[in-house]
């Protein structure tokens, strides 16, 4: 870009923005100038037809949208789920023997929210006031995405992506607005506007729109065509002009102009393109199941560009304010407003220094005397910020200044929460959710976070309360996030009576339950037909299946309240649990049936008659696969050691029972059978797990331990390595062995002792492991015994409990130094 090609771009575009048949107004989204700009424009010349950016499909909302019952902030909720895998490359969607896979198609959704001072739905308002034609003239949601991915071949769908409809980052990213900011001294892209725009300093329309157009044209010529078709620019832009084409040429039979209302960026390419003869893009019309748009509430908090936004204006409380007063001196006392809301508010915070009347009063005059400067008719966002930080921090301002300067963050950005018109269609799930949660006494119109204690083994209520959250959180609406208490899922914290949830409402959970609402009409049809969803893929997995899904999928059932899909469940169970050949997962499912059987009130399954059934067959299917566990492939050594481990504590727990499931025999005889082998293909930490079972079963005395070890250790079929598993699998099930039998750790150092030094260092990665769980007490017994046999007394103090934290981190970083010295040696060493 030069200065040539930049006043060449502005002299082409000004005179094409207004003509007696057209006005081209370019705008930032949420701008309150902007809005206030059209606002008068529209008064005064009473255009035929409004035309805004935002997809066609949003004409339906219209009338909600000026409706005087819809509340601010509103969005239009956007959602398009690719079924036919257009965003997906040739091979992306087929394995590779080229079948389809059957994983999820790419999900894609945006939010294209609206303020009071939106210029798009300021124009629409007035544009409804004089009788106007309204119309959005944007591509569809999917024809954007589409565009991009056509546009991209590089591109890939990953899962779900959200975004922002009304997103126009080109502004920002613009090396010219880059260097405009630095050369106005403006520390960013917003307060650059706020100089150039909010602040009153183009007093009539056509200086302020020629303006803007200006800016937006010089900075539209970072981006060749190339990008712009990538990121799906120029289709939308294609669309939009076809469009105001159509429009101009219906509106000259009655003689007044058009009016359309852009994001700056577009408006710099419009004019043209409308004038250039092309072809009517015909779109192809999406399927009901892919596409679906919804007017839904929306929050000040999501609208905040601070808060990752990326086409909002920061802080849409300070914004709104100037917007709801028209004169300067109003402006001037809203500002001077939030100095003092700021100043009340910290007064009630234990955690923060009260900010005083006369703070308030010199940050107030402060402010008032940097917009002087500034050239600012009155107090912009950053002018009460800077006044703010002048004289409400005494001291420094990451750590003193964090508390207040975060609570005027806060004032600035506000926490409203719109509402749309009663009239307006949701679906009945969105409904159904509302009414649950009042029933539920879950309140909905704050977006403050806060606590809820559910104890579930004391009130009914709680439980009903508990599977609604449960429910919304399997959907993926986000109301409330589960932080602590019984999981029956995971069978943790199950010593926990009360569940802790952190609940807090966003837009983002009535978007989540539109998108849910394929499942079913209520928040339980839904999770039930998810759940069915769920069942059914897990039918089709033929000898993949797993036991320990079928059982995840009854216990969370039982969690979400769906009682009545309880015996499909448990047929589907008995036939995954005889395809099922994982050892892990079989015994994951019986350790879950454990817990589903312990929690029974809590999860309503007192009625579950079959639950007992359930684990002997488990129980029966898992003792079976016992002795083929000794050959298991090397990655699945520690796994399988950890289900063996579970395997017994289940049979433990079951012998404290009055009715006794399982026959310990079955395992005993398993385990033998798996000790006894000796085999090549033998692991020798699986078949040590095994022994030091039975050990603790008193099925193999000490003698025989000994030898079962000594003779995997003095075999020669193996590298030294792997025959030093049987000792890690062996203290992995029966670690006391290691201190109790006095005779192991003598035949395990005569057995070392015996290796010649090549052959002990190889296998001394696999020896530390084995020791490795072993607690600082523990270890210290295991070194005791090891000293006796080389006629050591004393060994000294070897856990250090009394050390300082920093004398422990320095001792740390010199050892590192060390370390990294004596490498960088061995490599200079090598090299030479």
């Amino acid at each position: 870009m030069n200065d040539s090609s930049a006043r060449d771009a502005v002299a082409d575009l000004l005179p094409r923005l207004r003509t007696p048949e057209v006005t081209y107004f370019p705008i930032r989204h949420h701008s309150p100038a902007c809005a206030e700009f059209l606002r008068n424009w529209i008064s005064a010349n009473q255009p035929a037809a409004v035309l805004v950016e935002g997809p066609s499909s949003f004409d339906r909302f219209i009338e909600a949208l000026v409706d005087p019952e819809c509340e601010c902030p509103v969005a239009v909720y956007s959602h398009f789920i690719d079924r036919r895998g257009l965003t997906q490359r040739q091979d992306a969607s087929t394995n590779e023997e080229g079948d389809k896979t059957d994983r999820e198609p790419p999900r894609f959704a945006a939010f294209y929210p609206f303020c009071d001072y939106s210029p798009e739905l300021v124009a629409l308002r007035c544009g409804r006031a004089i009788g106007a034609k309204l119309r959005f003239i944007d591509l569809e949601f999917s024809g954007k995405v589409l565009a991009e991915f056509a546009g991209n071949e590089s591109a890939e769908p990953t899962g779900v992506r959200i975004e922002s409809l009304a997103s126009d980052p080109h502004l920002q990213r613009s090396r010219y607005m880059v260097e405009l900011s630095r050369r106005f001294g403006c520390r960013d892209f917003d307060e650059l506007w706020d100089h150039l725009f909010e602040s009153g300093a183009a007093s009539d329309f056509d200086t302020f729109v020629d303006r803007m157009a200006a800016y937006c044209a010089i900075a539209r010529l970072d981006y060749d065509d190339e990008a712009l078709a990538r990121d799906g620019t120029t289709a939308r832009e294609a669309c939009m002009a076809g469009i105001i084409k159509k429009e101009i040429t219906a509106a000259r039979k009655k003689g007044r102009p058009v009016l359309v209302v852009t994001g700056g960026f577009h408006t710099a390419a419009l004019p043209a393109l409308v004038n250039k003869k092309s072809k009517k893009l015909a779109a192809d019309r999406m399927p009901d199941d892919e596409v679906g748009d919804w007017l839904v509430p929306y929050s000040f908090e999501q609208l905040d560009s601070l808060s990752g936004y990326a086409s909002g204006m920061p802080n849409p409380a300070f914004y709104d304010r100037m917007w709801q007063v028209e004169d300067e001196a109003a402006r001037r006392r809203e500002a001077a407003a939030v100095l003092l809301e700021v100043a009340r508010s910290s007064r009630s915070r234990s955690d923060l220094a009260p900010v005083s009347t006369p703070d308030v009063i010199a940050a107030q005059r402060c402010a008032e005397e940097l917009a002087q400067l500034r050239g600012h008719r009155w107090p912009q966002r950053e002018d009460v910020l800077d006044g703010a930080r002048s004289c409400f921090v005494k001291g420094d301002m990451a750590t003193d200044g964090f508390g207040v300067m975060q609570l005027l963050r806060d004032v600035l950005a506000g926490d409203r929460v719109g509402r749309t018109p009663p009239q307006v269609e949701l679906p009945a799930i969105v409904d159904d959710f509302r009414i649950e949660a009042g029933r539920l006494r879950i309140a909905l119109d704050q977006i403050e976070p806060r606590s809820l204690t559910l104890d579930l083994y004391r009130k009914p209520r709680y439980r009903q309360v508990s599977r609604f959250l449960h429910r919304l959180d399997f959907l993926g609406a986000p109301l409330a996030a589960f932080e602590a208490g019984p999981d029956f899922v995971q069978g943790t914290g199950l010593d926990r009576m009360q569940e802790q949830w952190r609940v807090r409402w966003t837009p983002g959970v009535e978007a989540a339950l539109i998108e849910a609402s394929i499942y079913g009409a209520t928040v339980e049809s839904a999770a039930a037909g998810k759940l069915d969803e769920a069942i059914a893929k897990l039918a089709k997995e033929g000898k993949g299946r797993s036991a320990s899904v079928a059982v995840d999928l009854l216990i969370r059932a039982c969690r979400l309240g769906l009682h009545a899909h309880m015996r499909r469940l448990i047929a589907e169970f008995d036939s995954c649990l005889q395809e099922d050949y994982s050892f892990s997962s079989v015994v994951a499912a019986l350790s879950q049936l454990d817990l589903l059987h312990m929690a029974r009130e809590p999860l309503g399954a007192a009625g579950l008659d079959s639950l007992p059934s359930l684990a002997a067959s488990c129980f029966q299917r898992a003792t079976g696969l016992l002795p083929d566990l000794a050959a298991c492939p090397d990655e699945e050594v520690n796994v399988t050691i950890d289900a063996m481990r579970a395997l017994r504590e289940s049979v433990v727990a079951n012998d404290r029972r009055e009715d006794s499931l399982f026959d310990a025999e079955l395992m005993r005889d398993g385990l033998l059978r798996m000790a006894n082998q000796r085999t090549e293909t033998a692991q020798p930490a699986v078949v040590g797990a095994a022994a030091g079972l039975l050990h603790l079963e008193g099925q193999l005395d000490s003698v025989g331990l000994v030898d079962l070890v000594t003779g995997f250790l003095g075999s020669s079929v193996a590298e030294p390595r792997r025959r030093c598993g049987v000792v890690r699998g062996l203290l992995a099930t029966a670690r006391e062995a290691a201190w109790q039998v006095s005779a192991l750790l003598d035949a395990i150092d005569s057995q070392l002792g015996r290796w010649d030094e090549s052959d002990f260092l190889s296998a001394l990665p696999e020896l530390r492991l084995a020791f490795a769980d072993l607690s600082p007490n523990e270890t210290t017994k295991v070194a005791q015994k090891v000293a006796e046999l080389h006629e050591g007394s004393d060994l000294g103090e070897l856990v250090l409990a009394d050390i300082e934290e920093g004398d422990a981190l320095f001792a740390a970083r010199i050892t590192q130094i060390v370390r990294d010295q004596l490498a960088a040696e061995s490599f200079r060493n090598i090299a030479e």
